[in-house]
């Protein structure tokens, strides 16, 4: 459990670097970046999602809840959208107000790109729970 536990929290680190050494080689202000930048937040909402399971999965036996399947991947994806909105809520604060890159001129670009980053962290997980649906339909 603790190694699974340690690989998520890898993977997830992996995938905020990658991140941030493609907007640093291609520069922040780039097409190619933001068009790379929207493939890894749907790669965070599939990350997020499977890291909400892992932690219900591992509390399991303080909450002792026993949920239906379907309610199951409303919550995994509300809480990938969740960690999304607290993403850009970091973004916001400490690079947009505070200057830590010069991301985006500040203006409506960044309500923008703050939705558009939302928006594939929540396809990427709705895609994670859509992907189980149809894969425990064919167990049954």
């Amino acid at each position: 459990m603790i190694i699974k536990f340690l690989f998520l929290l890898f993977l997830g680190g992996f995938i905020v670097l990658v991140s941030f050494l493609i907007g640093w080689y291609f520069g922040l202000m780039s097409l190619f970046s933001w068009q790379i930048s929207n493939y890894i937040h749907f790669l965070g909402g599939v990350y997020a999602f499977f890291f909400i399971r892992f932690i219900f999965d591992a509390t399991r036996k303080y909450h002792k809840t026993e949920t239906a399947f379907l309610m199951k991947i409303i919550i995994f994806t509300s809480g990938a959208l969740i960690l999304g909105v607290i993403w850009e809520w970091y973004e916001f604060i400490f690079i947009y107000q505070y200057g830590a890159f010069e991301l985006l001129p500040k203006g409506i670009t960044i309500y923008f790109d703050t939705l558009t980053d939302l928006m594939f962290d929540l396809l990427g997980a709705a895609s994670v729970g859509v992907y189980l649906i149809v894969k425990n339909g064919k167990n049954k």
